[in-house]
């Protein structure tokens, strides 16, 4: 029996190279004659572009950047010969703070916007950025104001832009000349800009904000997507994915012709893992957490329409299961593994994940 083994992050636990290692080595010892092949995934968020890194051997470039909260640190990108792979997360994700510095009104990605600049100075005219897992909810204009674009008040005065302050942005500048770039924006969430399932909304509260910092950051979205539009006569009010990263795949899309593309498509494109699965008998994946966000972009939904086209069976292993039997038989999800049900409580599964993704017995015939 040929299995594909597609997997996920465990966020904050492994990484989808560790994960697949460790539901290899477990299924080699209870089926040691099925053949394994490991095709570890990303879906655009935080870990897409260590994943290429991995891939395709790029080589590592270390430069100074700062934080989502402008501190000095050391940070990196990876390049080919003419592409810059950029993880927005890598600088100015929420990772970067502790949870008491949550600071939704005031974090910004200037970080990222300066390793950019970085790439663009050194030759690179092609970048690739993944976006998931920041810290701020800005549209990404802190990644073009240190690109060279100015955002006005009403007294003319340049300001950056966070959060707090979108409101009172009321013209936009672009720079003398416009950096000619190929931007792509791996998109790692189908939500729109703004409203109810927009980036404040949904996204808002995880980085911290309460109810009046969400409404604050919403209407702020709103008005900067009627100035883009203004400005650029570009429209990112309805742009899917446009509300990822608080907002930077619109922002980029609206200001620098950035082409905003699913993450995993692009993966699954460079992997080539239509062909991998047509050639499996059995494919298996999983992420950290199964619930309503799997089904919108993300790893685990966007292989089981994959298997449902080609008609092969799916089994998910998880640290923790919320989706419903009838969601999963809607899926095509066959069998799901949870990891919590081996573990004492969710801290021990999160912390032992990898002896546990070993111990999960899959019920295979090969």
């Amino acid at each position: 029996m040929n299995i594909l083994i597609a997997c996920d992050k465990f966020k904050n636990s492994l990484s989808a190279s560790e994960v697949c290692d460790a539901l290899a080595n477990g299924i080699k010892q209870s089926h040691p004659t099925a053949k394994i092949i490991k095709c570890p995934m990303a879906d655009g968020g935080d870990g897409t572009i260590q994943l290429l890194q991995d891939t395709l051997d790029l080589k590592r470039v270390d430069i100074k950047s700062v934080d989502p909260l402008g501190r000095a640190i050391d940070t990196h990108y990876s390049i080919a010969p003419d592409i810059a792979y950029i993880e927005l997360a890598e600088a100015s994700g929420i990772a970067r703070l502790q949870h008491d510095e949550l600071d939704p009104l005031n974090a910004h990605a200037i970080g990222t916007g300066q390793i950019i600049q970085h790439a663009i100075s050194h030759g690179i005219r092609k970048i690739v950025l993944g976006i998931g897992g920041s810290a701020s909810t800005e549209c990404g204009l802190s990644i073009a104001y240190s690109m060279g674009w100015s955002f006005l008040d009403e007294q003319g005065q340049s300001i950056i832009p966070t959060g707090e302050n979108l409101m009172d942005i009321i013209a936009i500048e672009p720079p003398t000349e416009k950096p000619d770039i190929e931007l792509t924006v791996l998109c790692d969430v189908d939500n729109p800009l703004y409203g109810t399932n927009g980036a404040a909304y949904i996204y808002g509260p995880q980085k911290g904000a309460s109810k009046s910092q969400v409404a604050l950051l919403d209407r702020g979205l709103r008005h900067i997507a009627s100035l883009i539009k203004t400005t650029t006569g570009v429209d990112i009010s309805s742009l899917r994915g446009g509300g990822a990263a608080g907002g930077v795949a619109a922002g980029l899309y609206g200001l620098m012709d950035a082409q905003v593309v699913s993450g995993f498509d692009y993966l699954s494109s460079l992997l080539h893992l239509d062909h991998q699965i047509i050639r499996a008998d059995l494919i298996i994946t999983g992420e950290g957490r199964l619930d309503e966000q799997s089904l919108s972009g993300k790893v685990v939904g966007s292989i089981a329409e994959l298997c449902l086209q080609y008609n092969k069976p799916l089994y998910a292993v998880v640290g923790e299961n919320r989706l419903s039997s009838e969601q999963l038989e809607s899926l095509g999800i066959n069998k799901v593994y949870p990891i919590i049900e081996l573990a004492v409580d969710l801290e021990d599964s999160m912390r032992n994940v990898e002896e546990y993704l070993g111990d999960v017995r899959i019920s295979i015939k090969t």
